[in-house]
């Protein structure tokens, strides 16, 4: 029998986990109410990334290669307009290619047809690649690792690799899969990881929600045999399943830092990660789980220095009674210590209930940025999302986060030397002379701010002040009444975005 004293103990700890559990439930509620009222103050360096889905969008293979390059130059216009800073393009939706490769064949989401070549040839990633960067933008090649194809009758070209290696794939409600299971699977995604890191200009590896497919009631996922062959010592299936991703994820990420050090490795989980029925510092959620039933540890990864940014897919609404935003948007700040933390957020799901303000200012209070789901709505101007983003919570720029202490080799870099003002034939120019760097440390942009020398009210490196953000060594300066007087200066940013300190300060009367 338990003693009085093991009694007493037991209703202690009852009561303070009944106290835990409602100061947590009045706390969000707090957060959730002030977050109405708040005043959004946009960050100077921040996420802003938009998806741009491939799969199944129709309309890019009724297009010419001249109507889809602009195609995309007006969506990259229109995004850059709005403040997006970065593009996150899905490149890979199905074992397959939107961008030259001898490793799989060309997207049927491109072309109409799996394997054909568009025509005339050429490579959509590379021009999306350089027409972001001609805008100060990043661009983030988004790869699903697994889904081999969408249909397991899919016509698959005879260039996919299930026509080479068929023992690698499973099929799993209606879909053709890579085995999870097998080192030959890891091994290959990695090399296709490898090759597009090699040859393009990238900015990241992105990956979303799908590693174990999403279940189906009553329905196993066929690997017992492939556990039975290759138990690696595990005894439970579960256990093991998670390792098999968890061994992708470390090699993934071992296979960028190997070629480009600065590319960085970025996953957008399902937003939850584990219930607390399941887990006692669980969120209080009752949906999916990526640890239980998608078998994706992503605490793991963040623990262990795996990737540099998680991503979850917070899209549901504030107040959402199985899975609350405001309480996954908190939960995901507490438990996230080392990758950068950035909240996807649905468009439609957030203006059909009006929620814009105070999901941002969530975001601003919790995380590094905000990914918006899908940018097909924003193309849309879905109930008038452009406007408010634009006009009224991303009016100044931002600047993509800094990845020092994250990725290998981050470090800031020096001040931007030589500043000088030279008058030319069509108007004045600030000038200054460009650094020599390599290795990933090389100036990816520079930053010039301007500010009024009559205010008291800011330091010159606030949002606020950023005039221009661009890949030139020169900034032309404006003509206003030739009364106001600025002080101008410069920073570099590398391919960290690591951003320098202030360049020394230039006067000038435009």
């Amino acid at each position: 029998m338990l003693s009085k004293a093991t009694h007493l103990g037991i209703v202690i700890l009852m009561i303070l986990a009944l106290f835990s559990c409602r100061s947590r439930k009045d706390f969000i509620e707090r957060q959730a109410s002030k977050s109405y009222k708040a005043e959004y103050i946009p960050k100077k360096h921040e996420m802003r990334a938009a998806w741009l889905p491939t799969i199944f969008r129709s309309e890019y293979a009724q297009m010419t290669p001249e109507q889809m390059k602009a195609d995309f130059v007006r969506k990259l216009d229109q995004l850059q307009s709005i403040g997006f800073n970065t593009i996150i393009f899905q490149i890979r939706p199905e074992s397959d290619a939107w961008y030259q490769s001898d490793l799989e064949p060309w997207s049927r989401f491109l072309t109409g047809v799996q394997g054909r070549a568009p025509q005339p040839e050429w490579d959509p990633m590379a021009f999306l690649i350089e027409e972001c960067h001609k805008r100060c933008m990043e661009f983030h090649a988004w790869i699903n690792p697994y889904r081999a194809a969408t249909g397991a009758n899919n016509q698959l070209s005879y260039l996919h690799p299930y026509h080479r290696h068929p023992t690698w794939f499973l099929k799993y409600n209606n879909q053709l899969l890579y085995n999870p299971g097998l080192e030959e699977c890891r091994e290959y995604i990695c090399l296709v990881v490898g090759d597009i890191v090699r040859r393009y200009d990238i900015d990241a590896i992105h990956m979303d929600d799908y590693f174990y497919p999403y279940p189906v009631a009553g329905v196993p996922f066929p690997d017992a045999e492939t556990f039975r062959r290759h138990p690696r010592g595990f005894s439970d299936i579960n256990e093991w399943r998670r390792d098999n991703v968890n061994k992708l994820i470390e090699e993934i990420k071992a296979t960028i830092d190997a070629h480009k050090p600065h590319v960085r490795f970025g996953i957008s989980p399902f937003g939850i990660y584990r219930n607390q029925k399941n887990w006692s510092k669980g969120s209080r959620t009752n949906g999916l789980q990526n640890y239980d039933e998608l078998f994706a540890d992503v605490l793991l990864w963040d623990k262990m220095g795996w990737v540099d940014y998680i991503m979850p897919q917070l899209y549901w609404e504030m107040g959402h009674k199985a899975a609350d935003y405001t309480e996954l948007a908190y939960w995901w700040q507490k438990h996230l210590t080392k990758a950068h933390y950035y909240i996807g957020q649905s468009v439609e799901r957030t203006m059909k209930v009006n929620e814009l303000h105070p999901k941002l200012v969530i975001a601003h209070d919790t995380s590094h940025g905000v990914a918006m789901w899908p940018a097909d709505e924003i193309f849309k101007d879905f109930k008038g999302i452009v406007r408010q983003l634009r006009d009224v919570y991303w009016s100044h720029p931002a600047l993509t986060p800094s990845y020092e202490g994250i990725s290998l080799g981050a470090h800031r870099p020096e001040p931007v030397q030589s500043v000088w003002i030279e008058k030319e034939e069509d108007g004045r120019y600030l000038k200054w002379r460009t650094p020599l760097y390599e290795g990933g440390a090389e100036t990816k942009y520079y930053v010039v701010y301007a500010y009024d020398r009559s205010r008291r009210d800011t330091n010159g490196a606030s949002p606020e002040d950023i005039v221009a953000i661009t890949q030139h060594p020169f900034y032309k300066l404006p003509v206003l009444n030739g009364k106001t007087k600025v002080s101008y200066f410069v920073t570099q940013v590398n391919r960290y975005n690591a951003e320098s300190p202030m360049s020394k300060r230039v006067k000038a009367v435009i």
